[in-house]
């Protein structure tokens, strides 16, 4: 998940790196409702709302879990398993990616 505002000159997209899966966890790590950023693109300082961040969906951890199916089903294969069973490791990262992206987008701080 990787959370993301626009530039309000440039009108690109930013990210912004924490550890926080919701927006009380990142009032709590920032300690305050606005964050000041620079632009990576334009550099100008944005003073946004955490209200305002959006969830993105991040595919790196989606590619993690197809690098371990593939590894599962090369070792499977030889005992005679069904690879289906490892068919399904990327389709749980890919759900809990969706999971966690959408509680952080429906979740909201006074």
């Amino acid at each position: 998940m990787k959370l993301s505002y626009r530039c309000n000159s440039c009108k690109r997209d930013n990210t912004i790196k924490t550890r926080a899966t919701d927006r009380h966890g990142l009032l709590m790590e920032r300690g305050n409702n606005e964050f000041n950023e620079r632009c990576k693109y334009c550099g100008n300082f944005t003073k946004k709302h955490i209200n305002r961040l959006y969830a993105d969906d991040d595919y790196t951890l989606v590619l993690i879990g197809i690098a371990i199916a593939i590894i599962g089903t090369c070792f499977l294969w030889d005992l005679g398993y069904i690879s289906t069973l490892t068919g399904t490791i990327p389709i749980w990262f890919w759900t809990e990616m969706k999971k966690k992206s959408s509680t952080f987008n429906q979740s909201l701080v006074k």
